[in-house]
């Protein structure tokens, strides 16, 4: 019996160009670049902890693919990876910018995965030893063949009896001129854990908010809103056994952030944190998905792994680029 153990993350690689936000790299003719993607943010943190992780995903045939799977690989990540002569996918947004408003600019279509048909590999060598698979919202978004695929995997997975994770991410320069809500409703059916935040729920899955909310932070009513979206969600979707709300605040410089997870007919509010300055917006909800998906296949207590996640998510608003690094151990927090 083959033992299956592995994490697939099935996304977009791409290239994340950072440009200071007064343009002096137009002087310095330098410019910092990091590989990021959701799927693979994911990925690069589980296997930072030490889980066994594969990446469905497609690259370019040429020194830059070969580059970036050589990097993977030192990573300790598995790539499965779609090649063709296309280029790789790229957006521009500077440290301070927020890939939720205008200030990303995205530069990814057409891109080896847009244009991508995805069906190089069989589900028997996508699935061989995989025991948990993680999409974002952010895939089937890029092409129909990319929503194709995602709702494909899902269903193979459920059939195989592998746990299907899910991150409501909403970029609305993705969905442009489009209703998501069609095309994600369709995937919930296979999911069993689900991260995002009322907002997003009520984007996605149109469930509405229903509670007068007063913008802060220390708003009851986000709890007891994250709580009626978790029951109207399992209530449409039995499947879903677990549904984490990420609350981030921001004013300027300024962040408070929370989280809470519904389990077992539950909500569960995590410790609050506070900071007057942070160095980097991008990539905290995939590292929080990451510590949400790493507690949970080592069985940890629900609250314990809510700490966890939003520990490593906040963490990560201090540390530069997509992914985490080894500041953040998930086992030293």
């Amino acid at each position: 019996m083959i033992d299956s153990n592995k994490i697939l993350c099935f996304g977009e690689l791409l290239l994340h160009f950072a440009p200071d936000s007064e343009g002096n790299w137009l002087n310095d003719q330098s410019l910092k670049i990091f590989v990021g993607g959701a799927e693979y943010n994911v990925a690069a943190a589980l296997a930072q902890w030490n889980n066994p992780v594969k990446l469905l995903s497609a690259l370019p045939e040429n020194f830059v693919g070969n580059q970036l799977e050589s990097q993977l690989k030192n990573k300790g990540i598995e790539i499965l990876a779609e090649k063709n002569n296309g280029r790789i996918g790229t957006f521009y947004l500077s440290s301070d910018g927020d890939m939720q408003n205008a200030s990303v600019v995205y530069d990814r279509f057409p891109s080896v995965f847009t244009q991508s048909d995805l069906d190089t590999f069989s589900f028997d060598e996508i699935f061989t030893e995989v025991k948990w698979l993680h999409i974002s919202t952010i895939t089937p978004a890029l092409s129909e063949n990319a929503y194709q695929k995602c709702l494909d995997l899902m269903k193979e997975a459920t059939s195989r009896n592998i746990t299907v994770s899910l991150d409501l991410n909403y970029r609305s320069a993705l969905w442009q001129n489009r209703n998501p809500s069609d095309k994600i409703k369709a995937l919930m059916p296979s999911v069993n854990v689900l991260m995002g935040n009322i907002w997003s729920i009520q984007q996605f899955l149109s469930i509405p908010i229903e509670y007068e909310l007063n913008g802060n932070f220390d708003d009851k009513n986000l709890l007891k809103q994250a709580e009626k979206s978790a029951l109207e969600i399992q209530k449409i979707y039995p499947n879903v056994t677990m549904i984490a709300n990420t609350f981030r605040f921001t004013s300027g410089e300024e962040v408070n952030y929370f989280a809470t997870l519904f389990a077992d007919e539950k909500l569960l509010v995590s410790e609050h944190y506070h900071s007057d300055k942070i160095e980097e917006r991008v990539g905290s909800g995939d590292s929080f998905m990451a510590a949400l998906i790493h507690g949970t296949l080592k069985s940890n207590p629900v609250q314990q792994i809510l700490e966890d996640a939003t520990k490593v998510a906040f963490k990560k608003l201090f540390v530069k680029g997509d992914t985490i690094n080894d500041s953040i151990n998930i086992e030293k927090l």
